[in-house]
């Protein structure tokens, strides 16, 4: 099963996150394998526990001692299986088998509930683990060809139910009236089309399950008994064993990681892609506000859903706390991305203009009443952090050049023999996700913020017979666009630059500094001049290759340019 010789460094563009105590305090290098049974919090109305189930990884490829923390259901869509941490923070992943999109029928007779131990997974995959385990819900669906998929009911609902963690632990904590009070500003019913009236802040992603949810029935009654069913198995002393059923009928595509068991059986541990529902139209509106000298305003929103700041999401993430944050400060953080498969939902999206003025945040933004996993600032909540799941996107350029370079290091070992990225604060790091360096074309305002974006630079650096070659890649914004529902993908184009420099950090990011200018200068862009004081190349990303190394000829290309064949 979890192979621990298949394990990679995390991708371009992961969060780089770091969860405080308890996983922090574990030694070593962690594996999550599994999530257990769920607990209520000590703290009355706050977001339910799940037992997190991992393993110790030994530096020479050994799976070693088990472990349980508890963590905040809200989490558990960073904290996957076959997540690997250190020191609370994300270091890479172990590879798994892939399910490929595949058709399951979510109407009622058609999928069932199945424990871990009827299904076999206390002789197969759970099989080091303690038998408690065995009382774990899954869903188990027949697929073409008489397959059967295992989707474990903790993964289904963090990552299905919605796409942001709010849902969820609104959704387990409070129940539907609650989502419903806290999301929406009006309720109104309409029979040709689904109209949700969004409160600000409130994201349109949420849109499909929200729309059923409040307007289908069958969606409605189920998360209905999802909430009663939980709190009915909350016992003093006892974990509980959530049973989550799909929110919609009808064929769907689904997708992810995880293991075939069987010849016949995969389980299905990492839900990466589901297809939306067929439903009504769904009409998403907004309010705005004209004061009265008729300018039109947005509304305050709730505090824990802005934007943060680039790099933000590097803060330490309180696993369990229950205490409020000290302040009202947002941070999102990314879990992994999910895809939707095949046409989505059609959204309409329509602005309801009101006099006045926009009010308050709406309660959701008392921090009172936020979930534990509060962003943290010296021992105290610095301000509620929601996790949230991005549509995925194909790999873009950068992506591509960090896997291949360390494709490259793991192919050429005699060569290549080191790969990491670097950042001027950092260094040069092996170890954990990825980070740009953030550089600055104008000085700040006398608010002290700057009022254009920083321009983003990836740094690889690669040892390469012996010598220290740096990549400089430039940020690519992806852009997409659907047309009649066949979506594409594009990004940015920018060339990249090949540079060796010497050994010590401080000639390092001297001329560092160096190419920021010379990049500056050319309106942000690598351009083909002289870029450094150093020898150096700039190249374009062609030809492109099949994975796992697709620029695999464009790197060993520019190495032979700038220092020779090895």
């Amino acid at each position: 099963m979890l192979d621990p010789r298949k394990f990679s460094r995390p991708g371009i563009g992961s969060s780089n996150l770091n969860f405080g105590d308890p996983l922090a305090k574990v030694r070593g290098v962690q594996v999550v394998f599994w999530h257990g049974g769920l607990a209520k919090n000590h703290s009355p109305n706050t977001v339910p526990l799940a037992q997190v189930i991992l393993r110790t990884l030994h530096s020479d490829n050994v799976f070693g001692a088990k472990s349980t923390i508890d963590a905040a259901i809200s989490h558990l869509g960073s904290l996957r299986p076959g997540s690997v941490w250190k020191n609370g923070r994300l270091i890479g992943e172990i590879g798994m088998q892939t399910l490929a999109p595949t058709v399951v029928d979510f109407n009622p007779g058609q999928w069932r509930w199945v424990s871990a131990e009827s299904a076999g997974l206390l002789e197969s995959y759970l099989h080091p683990f303690s038998a408690t385990l065995g009382s774990s819900w899954l869903i188990e669906m027949r697929t073409e060809g008489d397959k059967t998929i295992l989707v474990p009911c903790l993964e289904f609902f963090t990552r299905c139910y919605g796409r942001s963690s709010e849902t969820t632990w609104l959704l387990a904590t409070y129940g539907l009236q609650k989502l419903q009070s806290e999301y929406l500003y009006g309720y109104d019913s309409d029979p040709k089309a689904w109209v949700l009236k969004l409160k600000p802040g409130v994201s349109e992603r949420e849109a499909p399950f929200l729309a059923h949810a409040m307007f289908d029935e069958y969606t409605y009654d189920l998360c209905k008994r999802l909430h009663k069913g939980l709190q009915a198995e909350f016992k003093p002393g006892k974990k509980a064993f959530i049973q989550v059923e799909p929110w919609f009928r009808g064929l769907a595509d689904i997708e992810g990681r995880g293991y075939w068991i069987t010849a016949d059986t995969f389980l299905l541990l990492n839900v990466d892609g589901m297809s939306h529902p067929q439903g009504r139209p769904i009409i998403v509106e907004r309010q705005h506000y004209a004061t009265e000298d008729g300018t039109e305003t947005g509304a305050s929103g709730r505090s824990y859903t802005q934007n943060p700041p680039p790099g933000s999401s590097n803060v330490v993430v309180s696993l369990t706390d229950t205490e409020a944050p000290n302040s009202d400060s947002s941070r999102v953080v990314h879990n992994p991305p999910f895809r939707t498969l095949g046409p989505k939902q059609k959204i309409t999206r329509r602005k309801l203009v009101v006099s006045g003025r926009p009010g308050n945040a709406i309660p959701g933004s008392d921090r009172n009443m936020l979930a534990p996993g509060d962003a943290r600032s010296n021992g105290r909540g610095g301000g509620k952090a929601e996790f949230v799941s991005p549509e995925a996107a194909p790999k873009g350029s950068l992506a591509q050049i960090w896997q291949t370079c360390i494709h490259l290091a793991e192919t050429l070992g005699g060569y290549i023999t080191e790969v990491g990225w670097y950042t001027k604060d950092a260094g040069f790091q092996t170890e954990g996700v990825p980070r740009y360096e953030y550089v600055q074309s104008v000085t700040p305002g006398k608010d002290g913020a700057f009022k254009r974006a920083p321009k983003r630079v990836f740094i690889i650096r690669m040892t390469v017979a012996g010598r220290h070659i740096y990549i400089l890649e430039l940020f690519r914004k992806p852009r997409s666009s659907t047309v009649d529902g066949v979506t594409t993908h594009t990004e940015d184009s920018y060339r990249g630059m090949m540079v060796e420099l010497p050994s010590r950090k401080l000639d390092v990011d001297i001329e560092l500094g160096v190419i920021f200018k010379n990049i500056l200068r050319n309106d942000g862009r690598i351009k083909k001049t002289t870029m450094s004081n150093h020898p150096h190349v700039t190249f374009i990303h062609k030809p492109r290759e099949p994975e796992p190394g697709p620029f695999r000829k464009v790197i060993l290309n520019n190495l032979n340019a700038l220092i020779g064949s090895g």
